[in-house]
């Protein structure tokens, strides 16, 4: 995975419009000369309430399913984090995956994203003072798409390429810095 950028998707809900945005951003953002990219739906990592017996600090891991995920992050390039706003924060799945490590998040290139009725502003601004405390180093445009009257029926986002598009200016800055911020790091 080194030179890969991990792309996590925060939300764990059944049901959800983060795998559909996801999604969208990586067909309409990353040029096709830029690094490649990895994802990490934290639905799918399912990983447990934190469960290891030591901090985090130590990189002791115990559990095979924190193992991964420290190569996960530890091996990526750069993060991008795509978190939801509920409740004016963000999800417990994005903090229970960031306090699995530690070491891992230090010095790592870094690009927030948040999505939500707001943009996902609140969620944005609690994330960031997390990741940065953790060592992730962010770009400086903040990303937060709002969405309102996007939603069909069934809770899911009806036209997400459309949502990207009418957000693209700002993901493709934000996504030209975190490149940036790759290069500068290596």
């Amino acid at each position: 995975m080194a030179g890969e950028i991990l792309f996590i998707i925060g939300s764990a809900r059944p049901v959800r419009v983060g795998g559909q945005l996801g999604r969208a951003i990586l067909d309409q953002i990353p040029g096709t000369d830029g690094p490649r990219v990895q994802v990490a739906d934290l639905r799918e990592l399912a990983l447990p309430i934190l469960d290891e017996p030591r901090m985090a600090a130590t990189g002791d891991y115990q559990h095979e399913h924190t193992r991964n995920w420290a190569r996960m992050v530890g091996g990526a390039a750069a993060i991008v984090v795509l978190t939801p706003e509920y409740n004016w924060g963000y999800p417990a799945s994005v903090k229970n995956a960031i306090d699995y490590l530690y070491a891992e998040w230090k010095d790592k290139p870094g690009l927030l994203i948040s999505y939500g009725g707001g943009g996902g502003k609140r969620s944005f601004e609690q994330l960031k003072q997390v990741l940065g405390r953790v060592g992730v180093n962010l770009v400086e445009t903040p990303v937060n798409i709002p969405l309102r009257g996007e939603y069909g029926d069934d809770d899911r986002l009806t036209d997400p390429a459309r949502v990207v598009a009418d957000n693209a200016e700002v993901l493709r800055q934000a996504w030209q810095e975190l490149l940036g911020l790759i290069g500068d790091e290596g």
